[in-house]
């Protein structure tokens, strides 16, 4: 059966893609129907015509077949016509035997409706972040006393998990990057405890040497050489009586203090530097670190004894980067807050918010703050609409570069975050395997890996 040159033209004719047939110079021989139909031009008004007289009349805005001549290859292009259609049109040349160009083929589609529909899609997101961004100001206003913000599902997980938590007495231990919030969370915590109305006391475990860091947590009792009486200085376990206290970045705290603090946990009193009489211990102990506190522990960095006491329950918190539904609420409270501070208001340009939210905040949360006050300070006008550094308006990368986190890093982040959000729902192993599609076994090697506390079942209680 073969197949006839009637079959071809009404086969070309039915296309729904239009068809354009040139000759070598490009004068046009050939259009079907659809070429009528997406165009909307006549035949009589092309058939005959020269390409480039057609673009010279203005009927077009560039023709694909000229460049297709002139290339001496395919090309595909935008193309506009005067009727107000846009089309895209890839012209073939089609070659004679000795190398030299036959004829061109070109296939025209509209893409009118889908670039209408693009611009509209354009107009929506704008509206969107224009709205986002008026609810930021909103909330910001209702946020001006530096609670947490939580407008991003991630950290919205994270604040169930402190909520949850805050009403025991349980440690806690809150894992993220420098600037991420550990120390607002950790206060938020106390905020929210039974503890809220007791001191809650800060300790930088690697601002200090040794020596004093020791005076400083657990006192001192020293001998009056001239009265014989004992001058007693209260170390921030007594200060914090009754309260909370954190340990930030407690990986840092040497050794021999581990030990000291270990020991006191475990009893429930500790000793003064000096003394020899037990003071009460009656505190709470949030603590925190920027590095895995497992793998400092296997590298012999914190020791067991400490490491099982503050690791009973552990949050990890996001970096900016990862929350970025947040970034302009974040950037409306630190105006609002330098506002009251200084006592201008100034506003921020909806296209700078779009900049900071898609900024890569390496430095987290303390970098947009100080970029904010830094923008504030800057600032002439009654909104501030650039000041952005080169390295600040640079878009992120998908999780940063390879000096920043490697890829491994970034799947077990990644892992450990879906497994915590589904562990703080499905609570048992057999639900999370269950929501997640993996086997039982694998859900408990993944929470053991990733010291995620589990419900078992039957028993009440975190274990």
């Amino acid at each position: 059966m073969t197949v006839s040159l009637s079959d071809i033209t009404r086969a070309v004719e039915s296309s729904y893609d239009g068809i354009w047939i040139t000759d070598a110079i490009g004068n046009t021989l050939f259009i079907n129907e659809a070429i009528c139909r997406i165009t909307r031009l006549k035949r009589k008004n092309v058939v005959g015509l020269n390409m480039r007289t057609l673009v010279d009349r203005g009927m077009f805005d560039v023709s694909a077949t000229l460049l297709a001549l002139e290339k001496q290859d395919v090309v595909t292009i935008l193309q506009h016509v005067s009727t107000g259609v846009e089309t895209i049109v890839t012209a073939t040349p089609v070659f004679n035997t000795d190398g030299t160009i036959d004829k061109v083929i070109s296939n025209v589609r509209d893409i009118t409706e889908l670039s209408a529909l693009k611009e509209k899609l354009k107009r929506a997101e704008a509206r969107n972040l224009a709205y986002q961004n008026e609810i930021a100001h909103l909330k910001s206003r209702l946020d001006e006393d530096g609670k947490l913000i939580a407008e991003d599902r991630t950290m919205q997980a994270v604040m169930r998990q402190a909520e949850r938590i805050a009403a025991f007495e349980t440690p806690v231990l809150l894992h993220g990057e420098p600037g991420s919030g550990r120390h607002r969370l950790a206060r938020w915590v106390h905020d929210h405890s039974e503890r809220r109305h007791q001191p809650f006391i800060k300790l930088g475990c690697g601002a200090l040497p040794e020596e004093r860091l020791e005076r400083e947590l657990f006192g001192s009792e020293e001998t009056d050489d001239t009265q014989g009486a004992a001058r007693v200085r209260p170390g921030l376990l007594e200060l914090a009586r009754g309260g909370t206290l954190y340990l930030e970045d407690i990986a840092a705290l040497p050794v021999a203090i581990q030990m000291k603090l270990a020991n006191a946990f475990a009893c429930g009193v500790h000793y003064r530097h000096g003394g020899n009489k037990p003071v009460e211990l009656d505190v709470r102990v949030l603590s925190s670190s920027t590095d895995d506190l497992e793998q400092q522990r296997r590298h012999g960095r914190i020791r067991d004894d400490l490491y099982y006491h503050v690791n009973v329950y552990r949050i990890d918190i996001p970096p900016l980067r990862q929350r970025r539904k947040d970034i302009p609420l974040l950037a409306r409270q630190f105006l609002d807050q330098l506002a009251k501070r200084y006592g201008r208001k100034i506003g921020i340009s909806t296209a700078l918010l779009a900049k900071l939210r898609d900024a890569p905040w390496n430095g987290n949360i303390r970098e947009l703050r100080n970029t904010m006050e830094r923008l504030y300070v800057n600032s002439e006008g009654p909104t501030i609409v650039s000041g952005l550094s080169p390295a600040e308006g640079a878009p992120h990368a998908a999780e940063g570069t390879p000096e920043e986190a490697s890829l491994k890093r970034i799947l077990e982040d990644t892992e450990r975050r879906v497994l915590q959000q589904a562990y703080s729902r499905y609570e048992t192993t057999y639900g999370v395997a269950n929501a997640l599609g993996i086997s039982q076994t694998s859900a408990v090697r993944k929470a053991r890996k990733y010291a995620i506390k589990v419900r078992q079942p039957g028993r009440p209680g975190l274990v």
